[in-house]
């Protein structure tokens, strides 16, 4: 209704060279069905250029198309496209789309059109090869995994912090000890417990020790103000708090597991098996978001969620000649992956003094404990290389995460360490952090816009999907949803 000169002159919109000012996608509807035009002494017929020019980046030409009665014969289509922008085969897909759609519409014509189906037999089979395949949940409880593994290697180190070196026994007849002792103060399955402690082996005897009592653990880190832990406490409140003497008073209930009083009627309890752990459904801890979108909120992840993420995917070498350092921050979800990717395979972890990740600490740490596995952000990653590159020399796999990674710092590590395994990893801490990984060969990442985020570990899946939860075709944005073993029951309150 309006000539087109106009509305450009009405509207004047910034120009780009890169694109149409107005509009990219066109489509038009017309009538095919005019005849041929009658010339006397002149015979005529009608006939299609080949287009070499497209006016935009996609146009779509519907032509209806009528019987020698009038009545409906179908459609023409001309699918137009910018070649500079789309392959060949990618304005053919979307042009498959389209007939199986508009054949949806008139075979199912009840349906609302977003309950049609665009996907062609061999895109489900490929969409559901990429979602990951269906395996059984773990049934084992994260207590009943670390003792199986204690009572397998009691004599092998476990843990390794400053000059002390604590075994896989020790650390689980500690652990019984402290889950007794809980048990006595009132704590009962099913309770979640407070555990206010400095990174040492006791922090880590004290998470085994409530997880055997049937409860579940939340962190608090000591570095964190007095404000945040409160807002911690207040949202979880928790059955009992495991804290250290020369720590703030949260509660003036608190076990002190530094105290000679305590530490004397403790080490007077039974260290034998514990009876009392979390079945794989069971919350074994709260997790809080870091609270960039409001509030932080408590993720309750079960057993089975973390021994699904640690005890069955292969995305790291999991095993005894492991040796993980456990340098994030003991609130984050990769914490987890710190302590019990080793503790649950028979591997040492290499705890390192202090609550602040530090850098200097880490080099020095990886080369005094040879260590073989590290597990940084994508900063952190990118600080190292630059400034303790030696350490990639030293360690077998690193794993990047929590961020997008750097495609220059990638190429740089591999290509000066060429037999690093290096993953790029990425999860919500709503599904123990760690649900696809992706594994960088030496050359992928040179010149490379961006580190792809992979495929779903074994026993997680991920979909790409619609606004009506739809899954869209290979190459169609969409938002991402994961499920799968690895998934928390929830959010606290």
């Amino acid at each position: 209704d309006l000539p087109f000169d106009r509305l450009v002159e009405v509207l004047n919109p910034e120009r780009s060279a890169s694109r149409h000012p107005l509009f990219q996608v066109m489509l038009t509807v017309g009538d095919t069905t005019v005849g041929e035009p009658e010339l006397t002494g002149v015979t005529a017929r009608f006939v299609t250029p080949e287009i070499s020019v497209a006016k935009f980046d996609l146009t779509f030409a519907f032509g209806e198309r009528r019987g020698a009665d009038g009545s409906p014969d179908g459609l023409d289509i001309t699918v137009e496209y910018a070649t500079d922008l789309y392959e060949r085969d990618t304005a053919a897909s979307v042009a498959g789309r389209l007939v199986r759609l508009l054949t949806a519409a008139v075979t199912t014509p009840d349906l609302p059109v977003s309950a049609l189906d665009l996907l062609t037999e061999d895109e489900q089979e490929r969409l559901a090869h990429w979602s990951g395949p269906r395996t059984q949940a773990p049934r084992l409880g994260l207590d009943g995994l670390f003792t199986g593994q204690a009572a397998r290697s009691p004599e092998a180190v476990a843990l390794l912090f400053e000059d002390q070196e604590v075994t896989y026994g020790e650390l689980d007849v500690w652990s019984n000890r402290l889950a007794r002792y809980l048990s006595g103060r009132g704590v009962r399955p099913g309770d979640l417990v407070g555990v206010h402690v400095e990174r040492s082996p006791h922090m880590v005897a004290a998470m085994l020790a409530v997880l055997k009592a049937g409860a579940g653990y939340t962190m608090l880190d000591p570095q964190f103000p007095q404000e945040r832990l409160n807002g911690v406490l207040q949202q979880v409140r928790p059955a009992a708090l495991l804290t250290q003497s020369h720590l703030p008073v949260l509660r003036t209930d608190a076990v002190c597991v530094d105290l000679t009083r305590e530490v004397v009627e403790i080490s007077g309890v039974s260290g034998a098996a514990v009876e009392t752990g979390g079945s794989p459904e069971s919350v074994a801890c709260v997790m809080f978001t870091s609270g960039s979108t409001g509030v932080p909120k408590g993720v309750a992840a079960s057993h089975r969620a973390l021994a699904a993420t640690f005890v069955g995917p292969d995305y790291l070498a999991f095993g005894p000649q492991q040796t993980f350092l456990q340098c994030s921050p003991v609130s984050w979800d990769a914490f987890a992956l710190e302590v019990f990717g080793p503790l649950l395979h028979g591997g040492r972890c290499v705890l390192q003094p202090g609550q602040h990740t530090d850098p200097h600490q880490i080099a020095e740490l990886v080369e005094r404990h040879e260590v073989t596995t590290l597990q940084m952000s994508a900063s952190l990653f990118n600080h190292m290389l630059d400034e303790h590159p030696a350490v990639f020399g030293q360690i077998r796999e690193a794993m990047t995460a929590g961020e997008a990674a750097s495609p220059a710092h990638v190429a740089r590590a591999l290509e000066a360490h060429p037999r690093l395994r290096l993953l790029n990893g990425y999860g919500p801490a709503e599904s123990m952090g760690f649900t696809t990984t992706f594994t960088i060969e030496p050359g992928m990442a040179e010149g490379a816009a961006s580190i792809p985020v992979g495929g779903p570990l074994f026993g997680k899946h991920a979909y790409v999907l619609d606004g009506n939860l739809e899954l869209v075709p290979p190459g169609v944005p969409g938002e991402l949803y994961v499920s799968g073993h690895g998934l928390a029951h929830g959010y606290i309150g």
